[in-house]
């Protein structure tokens, strides 16, 4: 006895002619269906290596060696400053992706990050150098202005003074309390310089437009060397200062009814380099307004 033997129910190989290869279709025991599945691949695919990042050291190391170049170059410095501190940031991002094995290049970031530290260093040294010049260029500017007063133009031999000019006159500073190493010919002074030996620091100027007591009409100084002593300086200052009178007031002393004063270092200033006399004329009949250069009498 014969018969056909038919398959049970289950899912089989897809063998129409357009299955795609892996597809399976169900056969419900009489008949084949519809339903069909997906065809299956392999169970994993190989993983693709990825190319190194290796850009981030590269860029360090050219930012850096262009810094440190640019860097050299006079006014260029804040060039160098902002292409160091880029350097440095990529440098050291380039250098973790290189511990992490995202990169293969980690001496070439490091050297990246040495280079771009330079260009900064360089960047600062420019900067210090451009501030130090400036200040030396408005030093040499202003030098000449500086230096152009009478009292600093008495630094030769004790004859050497200087009487005012009529812009010197018009230029008198205004009122306050001056240092007596800061008086200069042309200078009013509000009260009479104290006698006695009495030690003074500063003194109450005045301009000379308005009444006042005394006025510089000179500035002259002693020789160098060890102080002389309080009696040997008190000595040459009258000297010196009657030697210059005529040429401020206009007569000889002897012949003047005005009357003159100074100031002489102390041997306390002498040890700081102290060696200028002030001298002062002024009225014994009380105080003066104006100038008593020329005044002839």
């Amino acid at each position: 006895m014969t018969g056909d033997q038919t398959p049970p129910a289950g899912w089989y190989p897809d063998e129409g002619v357009d299955a795609p290869a892996g597809q399976q279709r169900y056969w419900d025991g009489s008949a084949w269906t519809e339903r069909t599945t997906a065809p299956t691949g392999p169970a994993y695919q190989a993983a693709v290596p990825q190319a190194p990042r290796n850009g981030l050291g590269i860029a360090a190391l050219i930012l850096g060696i262009v810094g440190v170049v640019i860097g050299i170059i006079p006014f260029f410095f804040w060039v160098a400053g902002i292409l160091g501190v880029i350097g440095l940031i990529l440098g050291f991002v380039g250098r973790g992706r290189a511990k992490r094995g995202e990169a293969t290049n980690g001496t070439m970031a490091l050297w990246g990050i040495i280079t771009s530290a330079v260009a900064v260093v360089v960047s600062i040294v420019g900067l210090v150098i451009l501030i130090a010049f400036a200040d030396l260029s408005v030093e040499f500017w202003a030098g000449p202005e500086d230096t152009a007063s009478p009292a600093a133009e008495n630094t030769g031999s004790p004859d050497e003074t200087s009487a005012p000019t009529q812009a010197q006159e018009t230029a008198a500073p205004g009122a306050g309390e001056v240092d007596v190493l800061d008086l200069k010919v042309g200078d009013c002074l509000a009260e009479s310089v104290p006698g006695g030996g009495e030690e003074v620091s500063s003194v109450q100027s005045v301009p000379c437009s308005e009444p006042h007591s005394e006025e510089v009409y000179a500035a002259v100084t002693l020789p160098e060397g060890d102080f002389p002593g309080e009696e040997a300086v008190v000595a040459q200052a009258e000297e010196l200062c009657t030697a210059e009178f005529e040429s401020f007031v206009g007569l000889p002393y002897e012949e003047s009814a005005l009357y003159l004063s100074y100031l002489t270092p102390t041997e306390e200033s002498w040890s700081h380099g102290d060696r200028e006399v002030v001298c002062t004329v002024y009225d014994p009949d009380g105080d003066t307004t104006g100038t008593l250069a020329d005044a002839n009498r």
